[in-house]
């Protein structure tokens, strides 16, 4: 052997580590794609996640929606949202008996339909100003028995996590909270996460994108560790008691909002802000409200973005006042309103005497889908897929899901680097 040259200098130097490196290569490269590639239906390791709303198979008339309905060749996960905290009896939790058989029902025939789909439940407070997830996250015991009650459920019914929707911790909002809960959140989600692991299951969080609440209530880099995504809550951002007629997903915020409490409350700060606080932007989901926020004009001569209100708009026939799903709001808006756009938050709005609506239509979700793919996000999460022209009463059915689907197709996928890399 040549003085100074080692038996790993000499294998290193060889054809045959050449051969060895481009191997190893390759198989990363594999597996790299069958990580991304792997939920199937084209979307390249993207989501389209589809929120079932558990009170749309008890709607009346052509808003009722079942299992059956759902267009799983678009969805690559169904969220069912949701069932109710459970309750505390003697040392541990349990959830509603026929929220229960309702979701095994559920379960049942989404399973019978496609055995790719991945399924989720989502936990919700039991009100407004409940202090149910405060209460449980607070105590270790509770915790414990909180993990137990949920990893019960999801091996009973074969999903695939969990969605926690613990909407506003802290003290800070009108809703309630307790000034333990930013740390107790944390607690709660490592306990979770701790569960689900050795299950093979997902966790998913439901975020906030208010300022206020991104900044005192959070741990968004903790969080970020902990959860598999973050569902966020990117849409229905302007309630009616703000009593201002506005676009409910705005883009970015207009100049009338400066001084307001609603500044940097948008679709672009509210992701940015997940993203500059330590949240990876891969697991990030969009949420994209498939429905209409109508609002009562104070005055039918003022309609611009920014008029002021008295109040939610007229009942439909489905849903309460000053809410439309989208296939009711597509037929209403051709008879006789006025169509409007607003430059800024890049959402439509119609007007019809004191009648103001606000909705998503394939032009501002195109913007939506356009900012997914600047910033890289993992995906889009449909509030509800229930909401969208199931019928197809304006046309192609389930045309929103559908333009969203096809979108996300269009984008690159992430293991375009390690093609890349196997080339060099």
């Amino acid at each position: 052997m040549a003085s100074g040259v080692s038996a790993n200098d000499m294998f290193f130097s060889s054809p045959l580590a050449a051969k060895v490196a481009m191997m190893w290569r390759s198989v990363l490269m594999f597996s790299l794609v069958c990580f991304m590639f792997g939920s199937g239906n084209g979307l390249g390791g993207k989501r389209l996640m589809c929120y079932f709303s558990s009170d749309s198979p008890k709607t009346k008339g052509y808003g009722r929606y079942t299992a059956n309905e759902i267009p799983l060749e678009l969805c690559s996960d169904v969220i069912y949202r949701g069932i109710t905290f459970p309750e505390w009896r003697r040392g541990s939790y349990f959830f509603d008996n026929a929220e229960i058989q309702q979701l095994g029902g559920f379960m049942y025939t989404v399973k019978a339909r496609s055995a790719a789909v991945r399924s989720y439940v989502t936990v919700l407070e039991r009100g407004k100003e409940a202090l149910s997830y405060s209460i449980m996250a607070e105590i270790p015991e509770r915790r414990r028995a909180f993990v137990k009650a949920i990893l019960e459920l999801l091996e009973q019914y074969g999903l695939s996590g969990v969605e926690i929707a613990w909407e506003w911790p802290g003290t800070m909002v009108k809703f309630g909270g307790i000034t333990s809960d930013r740390e107790s959140l944390i607690s709660l989600l490592t306990d979770v996460r701790a569960g689900l692991k050795s299950r093979n299951k997902e966790l998913l969080f439901f975020g906030a994108v208010y300022p206020k609440v991104l900044r005192e209530s959070y741990r968004v880099t903790s969080i970020c560790q902990l959860v598999d995504y973050v569902t966020l809550f990117t849409f229905d951002m302007r309630p009616h008691t703000n009593n201002v007629a506005d676009v409910h997903a705005p883009m970015r915020n207009r100049s009338f909002e400066t001084e307001s409490n609603r500044a940097r409350t948008n679709v672009v700060d509210g992701v940015e802000t997940w993203i500059d606080f330590g949240c990876p932007p891969k697991k990030l989901i969009l949420g994209i409200g498939l429905f209409g926020q109508a609002y009562t004009l104070a005055n039918p001569a003022s309609y611009n973005v920014g008029a002021p209100t008295v109040g939610p708009g007229a009942e439909g026939q489905y849903y309460y006042e000053g809410y439309y799903p989208y296939y009711e709001l597509c037929l209403l808006i051709r008879s006789g309103w006025s169509l409007f756009y607003d430059p800024i938050g890049q959402m439509p709005f119609a007007v019809r005497g004191n009648q103001w609506m606000s909705y998503e239509d394939t032009t501002s979700i195109g913007v939506k889908m356009n900012f997914v793919q600047e910033k890289r996000l993992g995906g889009v999460i449909l509030q509800y897929v229930d909401y969208d022209d199931f019928w197809g009463f304006c046309g192609t059915r389930n045309s929103l899901t559908t333009f969203i689907y096809q979108r996300l197709q269009q984008i690159p996928s992430d293991i375009g680097f390690a093609i890349e890399w196997n080339k060099k």
